[in-house]
C-alpha cells in the first residue's frame, strides 16, 4: 500500500534578493520551516525494524537536519551579489550559486537528499514554496 511521511525542521537564516524591486532586496532574515516528504510502499516484512513504515521518521529528519545545520543562523548570499566583497569574509555568510529565494533554497535541499521527493519551505507563517521530483 503506498503512503507518504513528512518531517518538519525549523531554523533561522538571513538572505537578500539582489535584483528584487521590493523590501527583499535589503538584508533581512526569516524563521524557516522545511517539510520534507517521502513516499513509498509500507513495509510489510514481519518483525523487521521498519515494519508498518514507509521510512523511519528519524532517518529523514536526521538527513534534513544535517543539511539545515549548514544554514542555521547563517546568511545566504548569491555568489555574484554586489555585497560579496564586503560580506564574504564575515562569519556565518554562506555563498551560494543561486539567488536565495524560497524556491531555490527548497530546490537545494531537495537536491541534497535523494530520498526526499517533496520539500515545502515556509519562509513566513503565511507563505511557502514547494518543489518536488
Amino acid at each position: 500500500m503506498p503512503a507518504s511521511v513528512t518531517v518538519r525542521v525549523e531554523w533561522e537564516m538571513g538572505h537578500r534578493l539582489p535584483n528584487h524591486n521590493g523590501a527583499c532586496r535589503n538584508l533581512h532574515g526569516h524563521h524557516y520551516v522545511a517539510e520534507a516528504t517521502v513516499s513509498g510502499e509500507i513495509n510489510t516484512v514481519p518483525l523487521s525494524s521498519s515494519e508498518g513504515m514507509v521510512v523511519d521518521f528519524t532517518t529523514i529528519k536526521d538527513r534534513l537536519r544535517h543539511e539545515v545545520l549548514k544554514l542555521d543562523h547563517k546568511f545566504l548570499l548569491h555568489r555574484y551579489d554586489m555585497f560579496v566583497g564586503d560580506m564574504s569574509h564575515l562569519a556565518g555568510v554562506v555563498l551560494v550559486d543561486f539567488v536565495p529565494t524560497a524556491e531555490n533554497i527548497a530546490l537545494a535541499l531537495l537536491g541534497a537528499i535523494p530520498q526526499i521527493e517533496r520539500i515545502k519551505l515556509w519562509e513566513t507563517p503565511t507563505s511557502y514554496a514547494e518543489v518536488w521530483r
